[in-house]
């Protein structure tokens, strides 16, 4: 299922409501968690950025967007958003057990893509890992995967 890239959902129906919720395309949430797990130690290293906007870059084109525009929306929601709970609820509502793994395995390989895998960065992923219902066992074997390449 593939939604437009970010969707309206106007509350009560109200379309004149200036409260917006805004949600992802599918195809592009593991580009946002990534980013937050890029960006969970204080600091993205290029190598990390340069993962994302690769992987922005292919689903953009799948999707037919400008992938310059839905990075910068991923950075705009980050920097204003203080959970990733919706995101969760669509992973669970909408993914295969195999797209999950797939996400978690992009979100390790983003976050090796320096070669140094910080606490919160870890810490973040297991956590993910553990909100959309995946093993720790799977969990980790993608960890031993991304860290191995």
């Amino acid at each position: 299922m593939i939604f437009n890239f970010f969707k309206k959902i106007y509350p009560n129906d109200d379309k004149d409501s200036k409260t917006l919720e805004i949600e992802f395309n599918l195809e592009l949430i593991g580009c946002v968690l990534a980013y937050e797990v890029a960006k969970a130690d204080g600091d993205i290293d290029n190598e990390e950025l340069a993962k994302i906007k690769a992987q922005i870059n292919e689903k953009s084109l799948d999707l037919n967007l400008d992938p310059k525009e839905v990075f910068t929306r991923i950075e705009v929601h980050s920097n204003e958003s203080a959970s990733f709970n919706d995101f969760i609820n669509q992973i669970n509502n909408n993914f295969s057990q195999e797209q999950k793994l797939e996400m978690v395995s992009f979100m390790w390989k983003t976050a090796y893509a320096d070669n140094i895998l910080k606490v919160d960065e870890e810490r973040l992923i297991r956590r993910i890992a553990n909100m959309i219902r995946l093993k720790d066992i799977q969990v980790l074997k993608l960890k031993d995967q991304a860290k191995n390449i």
